[in-house]
């Protein structure tokens, strides 16, 4: 039987039911909704001052750029991605000697690099030479990923997509 025989249609004399009630009652319910939205709070701050006794501090000499984070649950591990090197640190954290894989750049991803105006030099990679007020600017440093920045109540976020930052 098709489904339009089990149900009756509505004649020329039958009225035809309203969506005002519908759409009153999606008013009524959607108001609180659309109203103000609450500002978002972090879920847990902690002065730096107080942080200090809970944070394990991690650092290897010569090595620069530690910006890649990986937690592994499984097997209780924090693996850290630095410039050409990757660590492997135990969790909980121990005094032990973390276990380090030096993954080198090929050479042709170099001349790659080298043929896009980065260079190789770290050890001026810090060098200040005028320090400037970056309130009301967009930040860029080619180790983030991304860059925000507040204005009128607004955040505006975005990501790098290509290796000049434009």
């Amino acid at each position: 039987m098709p489904a339009s025989a089990a149900r009756p249609r509505p004649g020329p004399g039958q009225p035809t039911a309203s969506p005002f009630p519908l759409l009153l009652l999606l008013a009524v319910l959607s108001g609180p909704v659309s109203g103000r939205v609450p500002r978002s709070v972090p879920r847990t701050s902690l002065p730096i001052s107080e942080a200090d006794s809970y944070l394990t501090r991690f650092a290897v000499p010569h090595t620069y750029n530690y910006s890649v984070l990986l937690v592994d649950p499984a097997s209780h591990t924090l693996y850290v991605g630095a410039r050409d090197t990757i660590f492997a640190l135990s969790l909980p954290f121990s005094e032990e000697r973390p276990r380090k894989i030096d993954w080198m750049v090929p050479e042709a991803h170099r001349q790659n690099c080298r043929k896009k105006g980065k260079k190789e030099d770290v050890s001026r990679f810090q060098q200040v030479e005028r320090l400037e007020s970056g309130r009301g600017k967009c930040p860029f440093e080619p180790a983030q990923r991304s860059a925000a920045v507040m204005a009128g109540g607004v955040l505006y976020a975005a990501t790098v997509k290509n290796y000049l930052g434009t």
